[in-house]
Order: structure tokens, then C-alpha cells, then sequence
């Protein structure tokens, strides 16, 4: 069978060779029509859109958005000497009404200026703003100063303690429009049937857009005396899409450049660097050009998949330079060469880039929408590009302009030395199978003590350089306010009035005295907000302003009394914490932003002392950005262990078919885990954490090493069939499949290790730990293969197997 798939790979490069012209302006016809739809693909980057729609987190927290809008704020801390000076308070002012004024897709901007102060006079209530009269003097402004500071609503939400720092927090609207849906990707995503038409979320773009707004308006104002610190999620977001863009075009570049650099080393002709390098981007092209069409979204994760698919298309385009090279050298035609290139190699390509494919692809069924996407970009851009790969590289070695290859004897002299070297470590497995396995071995006990050590961590502000703006911010914010993360409740009675229900409020209220005390590994509960804090508020105030009086009244027609003058006062915050029916409300607790994986065990903590003491009049239910990005940790474990195990799933049958026998496919794989073995090891003892990017690096590492493996074990079980020998077997694999192994293996760690430059933490540690996967997969297949190949020589007769097939 295997014979009569080269034999027709052997007709394919010759039909190829003679109509080489078509086949090429064909190619290029069919990519131009996709690079037109690249500018239409659209970039997300906020943080509620890494899981599914379907997810209960996520329908829970759409649920939320569109009742009470955004919990995750821009937030603003500015800086003076003392806030309550007449120089700070104008400049103050004028910074808010110029964010008002300014920032496109503002729902609402709430600081000192506006913030909404509540008071009594006789039986009527009134609701004004704190600013509501300017200040004539320095005893106004005194005054001013400390009814602020005996707000329990303004301290340490809007104002430190000791007056020296106050925030300007700015909420920008959740949705932006209706829509009738035309993403294709909907359908993968499993979006709601019955959701015709959808609201349309504020996109990345149009947060972007709000953001730099605001970043405009801040270096305006910005000065040692009025210090700018802007944070929160949507600064965040904004500047991980910024740095997916960019990072995009600089790993592609960079990518192009390095790679292109070393095959020119390598092969020192033009037609080993133009053909594998215009292949390769030509494949990039084609599948963000069916990322447009098809309507899928690039997300973080995205900007590897450029450079990914060079470092892929150009390693199999190697393959097959090589061999073509070697067969000119032994004096064959152009085309001879071309076929006899495509024989060769043409059936492990495929197959590598199918279990390339298949491997990466168990990520489509990941939780984390960042991680599915790349699931099906990164398999559809791997066939793709295996597509070009075997259509394109034998046109192009037929046309493109070459120096006559002079014909070598395989002397001492004329053999390369990477040849020498590659046989050399061959013969060293062979003859000495048993140490070269005790050391593996005993690698493997090592990696498997690193292993127990992995944390698995989703702390999307480390990500971010330590100088970034917005991460100096959130630290500033969580240090003086206690939080810049929301930790959402939604108080659900039922029933319509259930919220005016003293018993459902002061339970509330019990629940919130007992969750300001709760500590859960890094998280300390700040400042929280609810409509518990209104009904004291007005209450207070029509009690004449006495401290003692900010409760919950006892007296049900009391409680809604006072709430109706509240809304007769002409104010709408009530809009901000309870539906109209007063059936649901928000309860909203400040939290710092830290690794998220400590937000499960804290929300489950807050849930159940809520649960506790409502009892049976209401049920909480958790949900904001903190849940979310609780939800995500979560779901990045499950991710992990179910792609790798469906990768391992896929994979080996693959690897049993290739070589024809269920024994040798089993063998086969242990020079494939082996590097992620050792590489989860190594990210064990070095402490880096198992994360968005780094979860990749098991499936994505498993489907590379399977290249080399698929290339050693073709080649070495057509010399062991010829020979019945595993040592010659072994020397002749790597004298021809060698060295497009070594090229290969170098052009993929190179390709990783552009990540590098990454601006974000985790990019730069997936690109080192990536690189370094692929070099142990080399080492495995030329002296662990080797090694395994004698030892099953040694014990059962690998010559039936082999003839067999």
C-alpha cells in the first residue's frame, strides 16, 4: 500500500513538473482572492469573550450586562497633595467633564464632581451632587471636606481615607447595537438558536477607541501635581489587542527574516531560501484570508499562528528541497529529482501535517475560546499549507532558475558534516541502546519530580511588562482602594418588591459585615455597593443626618416609602443595583485583580456566607469579571487535560497506520512524549506556570515531535525492509532523512523563539519552552529512536513487520 501511495506521489510531481505555470498562477490566483478578505477579520480581546457563549458563567454574566450594565470599569486614580484644594477641584472638574465630553461609547463618569450626596430637610428628601455648589471659600471647602469624608459611600470607593487620592471611574456602555449575526464562527461557538438577533457587544475596536480617547485626555492633564494612574479591565484589554496586532506583523517579519537568513547558510542557493520562504508565507496568507471569510475572530493566542505556519511550511518544503538536491547530486534529471523528491517524501509530509493537524485540533473543543480558535486556525492553516506545500514546491523546483548540480560520490570528504555528525549519533544509539535509554529514563524520573511541582495559574495582569501604564495603575488602585476587580452578586427573591423586604435587606446587610472580614488565599474583600447602602443612606438622611440611624428600618412600608422619594427626587441610580420590579438587585464587593485562580475558592466562600444568611428569601448568584475570569482558570485545566489526551487519541493510530503495525506505532510514540515530558518537567523545577499559552505546549510540542518521528520511521523502515539490519537501517535514515530532520528542527526552534521579543510574559516563556521541546524531539529521534528500534530488534524480529508492509 505504502509503495503504491509514492508511486503515485512519484506521478503526481511529474504531472506537476510539465504543467508547472498553470499550477503556480492557479495558486496565486486562489491566495489573492483570499488576502481581500484578511482586512475584514475582526480582533477580540476582552475578557468575558475567552468562554463560550453557552457557558453558564458567561450566559449569567450577559444575563448581568444587559440588567445593570458593565462592572468592569475604566478606572482613574489621580494624585494631588490633598484633594480638597480649590486648585486641584478645578482641574479636577474640567478633567471630567473633558472625559464626558470626549470618550465615545460612555455610559456613565462618576468622581468627586458628580457624586451623588443625600440629605433631609423636614419630610422631603433631596438628592443632589456633592458639588452640586461651588465652594466660595476655604470654610466651604472645609466643610466640604469632611461631610465627604464621613460618607461611608465615598471613602475608599472615590476617596482614600486621608484625602490624598481620588478616582474618576468610567463605565462605558455593554452594547452598542442591535445585529442580525453573519459570523460564521457563531456556529462553532454554539451561540443560542433562539437569539435571531443579538446585542451587539462594544467590540475591541470600539473599546480601543474609548480608551485612547481617554489615554488623549490624560496626557493632557497629567502633571506632578495632578498624577494620572488609569487601570481596569478595559485599558487591559485594549492594550493586550494592541500588543496581538503588533506582535502579528513583527513575528511574521522577524520570523521571515530569521529563517530565511539560515537556510541561506544552509543551503547557500537562492532556490533553498525563495521557494520554502514564499511557499510558507504564501500558506500564511491563504489562511488569514479563510479567517476573513469564514468570519473567525482572532483572538490572544492568534498572533503565534502566522509564525507558526512559516516555521511549518517552511520545514516541509525542506523536506523536500533535500531530498531533490541529493537526487541531483546523484546525477538524476530536474525531473526525475522533482518526482523521485516527492516519492520520498511526499507520504511522511502528508502524514506529518495530518497529525500535526489532528493534534493541534484537540483544542477545538477547549472552553477557552482562545484556545478553540486556535484549534481550528492553526489545523486549517497546517492543511493548507501541506496543500501548497505538495502543489506548489514541485512547480516552483521545476521553473526556478538553478546552477548545474554537480554529481558527488559519498567520500570522507564530500559527505556534509551535519551528515557525519547525524550518522555518528545513530551508530552511538545502536551500539550503546541500553545506556542512551537508562539516561532517558532517568530524564524521565527527573521531568516526572517537575511535574508534581506545576501550578496552573490565569493571572492575566503578570502577563504585561512590569512598566506597562495599567499595570502601575491596578497595583496603585488595589493598594489604596482596597480593589480595581468587581466581584458581582445578583440577590434574586422571586418575587415582585422582594428587595423591599427589611428581612431580605438586613440579611443582605449581615452578609456583608461577615464577607468585609473574609480573606481567601490573596484576596481581601474591599468596598462593597448595593441597594442596602441607599436604603441607609436615604434613611439617615431623613433622620437628620444622625450616624446612628444608617439601617435598614424594620417597617416594610417604611423602607418603600422612603424609596419612592428617592426616585421622586429625580435621581435613576436605583437603575444601577435593581431591576424595575425591585425582584433582583446587585451586590457589588471590590477585589484586587490577582491570579484567578484564587477567585473559585473566594466567590464559592462569599456564596455560601450569602446563602447562609438569606436562607430562603432570596437566592445570590455569582457572576461579574471576577467570576468570569474565575470560569477561565477553571476551564484551562479541563482544557489541558482533554486536549492532551484527545492529541495522544488521535495521533497514535495515525502513527500505527504510517508504519503499518500496531507494535511499532506504540513504540513509536515514546520518542514523542518524551519532549513533553520533559518539558512540563522543566517548566515544574523552573516555576512557570501552566497558563492560556503554556497549555499549548504539550499538543502543540506533541504534533511537532510527531514530524520527525513520522520522517525517521518511514525512512527506517524502508533501509530495515532492503537491509534487515537496524544499524545500517539507522545510517542510511539519517544520511537522507537526517538532515532535513536537523534543518527542520532548527527552523521550528528559531521560529519559536522569535516569541521572545514579546512584550507579554507568557508569549516570550511559550516561545523558550516551545523551542526547547522541539530540539529534545530531535535528540529523540536520532538517538532515542535508534536506540528503541535495536532494542525491539534484540527481542522480537522486526523483519516480518517490515515485509509485511
Amino acid at each position: 500500500m505504502r509503495n503504491q501511495i509514492e508511486l503515485l506521489l512519484e506521478q503526481l510531481g511529474r504531472r506537476l513538473y510539465r504543467s508547472a505555470s498553470w499550477v503556480m498562477a492557479s495558486v496565486l490566483l486562489l491566495v489573492a482572492a483570499a488576502a481581500s478578505q484578511i482586512p475584514t477579520i475582526e480582533i477580540r480581546a476582552s475578557t468575558d469573550e475567552f468562554l463560550r457563549k453557552n457557558d453558564p458563567i458567561r450566559v449569567e454574566y450577559d444575563r448581568f450586562l444587559e440588567q445593570f450594565g458593565r462592572d468592569d470599569v475604566i478606572l482613574i486614580a489621580v494624585e494631588p497633595k490633598e484633594v480638597f484644594a480649590f486648585d486641584f477641584l478645578l482641574k479636577l472638574r474640567d478633567f471630567h467633564e473633558a472625559l464626558e465630553e470626549e470618550v465615545p461609547h460612555l455610559r456613565e463618569a462618576q468622581s468627586l464632581i458628580n457624586a451623588r450626596e443625600t440629605r433631609g430637610d423636614g419630610d422631603q428628601l433631596i438628592v443632589g451632587e456633592l458639588f452640586e455648589d461651588w465652594p466660595k471659600d476655604e470654610v466651604e471647602l472645609a466643610s466640604l471636606r469632611a461631610r465627604a469624608l464621613a460618607n461611608p459611600l465615598y471613602v475608599d470607593l472615590i476617596l482614600t481615607q486621608n484625602a490624598d487620592l481620588t478616582t474618576v471611574s468610567l463605565e462605558l456602555e455593554a452594547f452598542s447595537e442591535f445585529f442580525e449575526s453573519d459570523d460564521a464562527f457563531e456556529g462553532f461557538d454554539e451561540a443560542s438558536d433562539s437569539e435571531s438577533a443579538e446585542t451587539a457587544k462594544l467590540t475591541s475596536q470600539q473599546e480601543q477607541a474609548a480608551v485612547s480617547a481617554v489615554n488623549a485626555v490624560i496626557e493632557r492633564f497629567d502633571s506632578p501635581d495632578f498624577k494620572i494612574y488609569a487601570g481596569g479591565a478595559p485599558i487591559l484589554n485594549t492594550a493586550l489587542m494592541l500588543s496581538l496586532v503588533r506582535d502579528i506583523v513583527l513575528f511574521t517579519v522577524l520570523s521571515t527574516l530569521v529563517i530565511g537568513t539560515f537556510l541561506t547558510l544552509v543551503f547557500r542557493r537562492a532556490l533553498g531560501v525563495v521557494i520554502p520562504v514564499s511557499v510558507a508565507l504564501l500558506s500564511v496568507i491563504a489562511t488569514l484570508g479563510t479567517m476573513g471569510t469564514l468570519g473567525i475572530p482572532a483572538m490572544p493566542i492568534s498572533e503565534i499562528v502566522p509564525s507558526f505556519l512559516l516555521s511549518i511550511g517552511v520545514g516541509a518544503s525542506v523536506h523536500l528541497i533535500t531530498i531533490f538536491l541529493q537526487r541531483l547530486e546523484a546525477g538524476d534529471s530536474r525531473e526525475d529529482a522533482v518526482a523521485g523528491a516527492l516519492g520520498h517524501s511526499g507520504l511522511p509530509i502528508i502524514m506529518t501535517g495530518l497529525t500535526t493537524a489532528g493534534g493541534i485540533a484537540s483544542f477545538a473543543t477547549a472552553d477557552l475560546m482562545p484556545v478553540a480558535i486556535f484549534g481550528v486556525v492553526a489545523p486549517l492553516g497546517i492543511l493548507l499549507t501541506l496543500l501548497l506545500t505538495l502543489v506548489l514546491t514541485p512547480a516552483l523546483l521545476a521553473v526556478f532558475p538553478m546552477r548545474a548540480v554537480p554529481a558527488k560520490s559519498n567520500t570522507a570528504e564530500t559527505i556534509p558534516p551535519s551528515i557525519r555528525l547525524l550518522t555518528r549519533l545513530g551508530a552511538f544509539a545502536t551500539a550503546r541502546s541500553g545506556t542512551v535509554i537508562t539516561v532517558c529514563l532517568a530524564l524521565v524520573v527527573l521531568a516526572a519530580m517537575g511535574i508534581l511541582r506545576l501550578r496552573v495559574s490565569f493571572d492575566s495582569l503578570e502577563w504585561f511588562p512590569d512598566d506597562l501604564p495599567a499595570k502601575v495603575a491596578t497595583y496603585k488602585i488595589d493598594d489604596a482602594f482596597g480593589g480595581s476587580m468587581g466581584l458581582e452578586l445578583v440577590i434574586n427573591t422571586g418575587r415582585p418588591d422582594g428587595l423591599k423586604s427589611p428581612e431580605v435587606l438586613q440579611a443582605m446587610d449581615r452578609a456583608r459585615e461577615t464577607t468585609m472580614s473574609l480573606q481567601v488565599g490573596d484576596i481581601i474583600a474591599g468596598k462593597s455597593l448595593s441597594l442596602v447602602d441607599i436604603v441607609q443612606e436615604i434613611h439617615q438622611a431623613l433622620n437628620e443626618g444622625d450616624a446612628d440611624a444608617r439601617i435598614i428600618p424594620d417597617d416594610a412600608t417604611l423602607v418603600s416609602q422612603e424609596l419612592i422619594l428617592f426616585e421622586n427626587s429625580g435621581s435613576d441610580d436605583l437603575e444601577d443595583v435593581v431591576d424595575p420590579n425591585f425582584s433582583r438587585g446587585r451586590f457589588s464587593i471590590r477585589t484586587p485583580m490577582v491570579d484567578a485562580s484564587h477567585y473559585p475558592p473566594f466567590g464559592e466562600e462569599v456564596e455560601r456566607i450569602f446563602a447562609q444568611e438569606l436562607g430562603d428569601l432570596a437566592e445570590a448568584e455569582l457572576t461579574g469579571m471576577m467570576a468570569v475570569m474565575g470560569r477561565s482558570f477553571t476551564a484551562s485545566i479541563e482544557t489541558m487535560f482533554r486536549s492532551y489526551a484527545i492529541a495522544v487519541a488521535v495521533i497514535t493510530p495515525l502513527m500505527m497506520l504510517l508504519l503499518g503495525s500496531f507494535r511499532l506505532g506504540l513504540i513509536a510514540m515514546i520518542p514523542n512524549l518524551f519532549p513533553i515530558v520533559l518539558t512540563l518537567g522543566l517548566m515544574g523545577w523552573a516555576g512557570v506556570p501552566l497558563e492560556m499559552f503554556s497549555l499549548l505546549i504539550g499538543s502543540v510540542a506533541l504534533g511537532l515531535a510527531v514530524d520527525d518521528t513520522i520522517h525517521f520511521m518511514h525512512g527506517f523502515r524502508r533501509s530495515y525492509s532492503e537491509t534487515g539490519s537496524v544499524e545500517i537501517a539507522v545510517q542510511r535514515t539519517l544520511e537522507t532523512t537526517g538532515q532535513a530532520l536537523l534543518f527542520t528542527s532548527i527552523v521550528l526552534s528559531l521560529g519559536f523563539l522569535i516569541y521572545v521579543l514579546s512584550d507579554l510574559s507568557n508569549l516570550s516563556r511559550f516561545g523558550v519552552l516551545t523551542a526547547f521541546s522541539i530540539v529534545m524531539a530531535f535528540l529523540a529521534d536520532v538517538l532515542l529512536a535508534p536506540a528503541l528500534m535495536k532494542i525491539t530488534a534484540r527481542f522480537s524480529s522486526l523483519e516480518t513487520t517490515a515485509s509485511s508492509s
